[in-house]
């Protein structure tokens, strides 16, 4: 049984079978329902779509473009290019997918700027945890967020005196590194344009730049056990 507002979602077409109105609510029974992200959305439309917390999102039973399993592939397949330049020895092809879900992901002020995106959890047998938004049309990592249980994964380049904490300069390097591998992975100009060092953590923000406009930031956290790239903030 679907809901469906026409005023707040533009872009749906349903097949509807059945039919009933009780006093002002209208329910429709419907085999499916399909939502076209706007055609206009370049890459950097969608990674500010998916790090707004302001959004809107609507759980779907499946994307336009691709089913779980079809996600599930295109999301191990992405983190292993995405990890070409990784400052961390990890083998993605170890974890499986433990959880994911399609929803439609609107601007509350703009509701015609929507998009499909598949969010998964991925795990391997370390419980070491790998969180992404993938989306469903363009099949590119929009959001990640990477934990790594304490001293399962060791960081390039770090102290091998056994130093619990990473340093401001190990930290620095590796935000320099995700600046690198984004850079690599989206194919457009990364460089990062804030950091600050805070003990056991660091924040950065990464500026990323196409050919329409001049740039949009990307924040994150970066951890001697992970990081996360296109912070919701």
């Amino acid at each position: 049984m679907v809901l469906v507002g026409s005023f707040f979602l533009p872009n749906a077409v349903a097949e509807v079978t059945d039919m009933r109105r009780f006093d002002n609510l209208i329910l429709i029974d419907t085999q499916s329902i399909r939502f076209d992200s706007a055609p206009e959305l370049s890459l950097l439309d969608r990674l500010l779509i998916a790090a707004n917390t302001s959004t809107e999102s609507l759980p779907l039973k499946t994307g336009n473009v691709m089913d779980g399993d079809a996600a599930a592939e295109c999301v191990l397949r992405e983190l292993e290019r995405f990890s070409r330049l990784s400052p961390w020895d990890v083998d993605y092809s170890g974890y499986a997918v433990e959880e994911s879900t399609a929803s439609l992901m609107i601007d509350t002020m703009i509701p015609t700027l929507n998009m499909v995106v598949w969010d998964l959890t991925l795990t391997d047998t370390s419980d070491n945890t790998i969180m992404v938004t993938v989306d469903d049309e363009m099949g590119i990592i929009l959001r990640l967020v990477v934990r790594w249980r304490s001293g399962n994964v060791t960081m390039t380049g770090a102290d091998s005196s056994g130093a619990s904490t990473p340093s401001d300069a190990e930290l620095y390097n590796v935000a320099q590194v995700l600046t690198e591998m984004m850079t690599d992975y989206y194919g457009l100009h990364v460089e990062l344009a804030d950091y600050l060092f805070s003990e056991t953590f660091s924040y950065y923000k990464a500026e990323i730049a196409d050919s329409r406009i001049s740039s949009i930031p990307m924040y994150g956290i970066i951890r001697a056990n992970g990081f996360t790239m296109n912070e919701r903030v």
